[in-house]
This record gives structure tokens, C-alpha cells and sequence, in this order.
């Protein structure tokens, strides 16, 4: 009876903590990100938390300064995913949740219709070492949008 006991448990714990596929795949994010532009380096650097929980901090690097502007968390809750992000400069620091409303081909589409820019948080994974990540309004044609073509950083 105690081993029957002890199954189910395990088996109610497991279920409970199992990651769905869809978050499985967006683990591939651990890691160093990082792309070049005219003013600096932005960076992401991925860390896989728990199988529910993955965390990011952004950054930008100039010269030989480094500034850390935002912090991200991708978390699963009843059989959604939501990425969360903090900024240190934008909403009084409070931080805005993005729920994952499509997963298609490696594209993820993170959304909240309230929050005023963005709208649209959107990770696709090229491959393993490419990234194209972009932030918009929320519209069909977006006039508003910014794109980021990260490639991982090899230690």
C-alpha cells in the first residue's frame, strides 16, 4: 500500500512540474545572445531557472560600460507561458506579462493587447545559433517595430 501511495505521488508531482513541449523548445534560448549595432552590443543572457522557469537579463555595451536594462522571466502556469518583463526605466520598473498566444514552426508570439508599446513580443529560432527577435505594436502591418538578429556566443 505504501509503494501504491508513493507512485502516486511521484506521479502527481511529475505531472505537475512536467514542462509542456512548447516551453521544452523555448529552452533552447540558454545561453549568451548578443548582436552588433552603430551604438554598441545588445545582449541576452538565457539561464534555465527550473523546467517551468527560464530567466534573461538584457543588456547593452559601449565601449567598456555594460548597462543592464531589463530582466525577463518565461514561466509556465496551467498550460500557459508567460514572459514577464521588468525594465529599469519603463513602467515604474513594474513588471508586464506577455502571454504566449501562438507557437508555430520555432516562432513564438508573446502578446498583451493592454500594454501601450509593445504589444507583441516575438522569438523565432533560426537555429541554434541564430535568433531573430522583434517588438511591435500588435498590428497585421506594424508600423512601429524593432528587430533584433541575435547569434549566440560561443564560450
Amino acid at each position: 500500500m505504501k509503494c501504491l501511495q508513493a507512485i502516486c505521488i511521484f506521479a502527481v508531482f511529475f505531472a505537475c512540474n512536467k514542462p509542456n513541449t512548447t516551453f521544452l523548445e523555448l529552452q533552447a534560448l540558454n545561453g549568451v545572445w548578443q548582436m552588433e549595432t552603430k551604438e554598441g552590443i545588445i545582449g541576452e543572457k538565457w539561464v534555465i531557472e527550473s523546467p517551468n522557469k527560464l530567466t534573461s537579463k538584457a543588456y547593452f555595451i559601449n565601449a567598456n560600460d555594460t548597462a543592464f536594462y531589463e530582466t525577463v522571466s518565461l514561466t509556465t502556469l496551467k498550460e500557459s507561458i508567460f514572459y514577464t518583463v521588468t525594465s529599469t526605466n519603463k513602467n515604474k520598473k513594474k513588471a508586464v506579462a506577455f502571454k504566449l498566444t501562438s507557437a508555430i514552426n520555432k516562432k513564438f508570439v508573446f502578446e498583451n493587447s493592454a500594454h501601450d508599446f509593445p504589444k507583441r513580443i516575438i522569438y523565432k529560432l533560426i537555429n541554434q545559433d541564430s535568433i531573430h527577435a522583434s517588438i511591435d505594436d500588435g498590428e497585421i502591418v506594424s508600423v512601429k517595430k524593432s528587430n533584433f538578429y541575435f547569434a549566440r556566443v560561443k564560450d
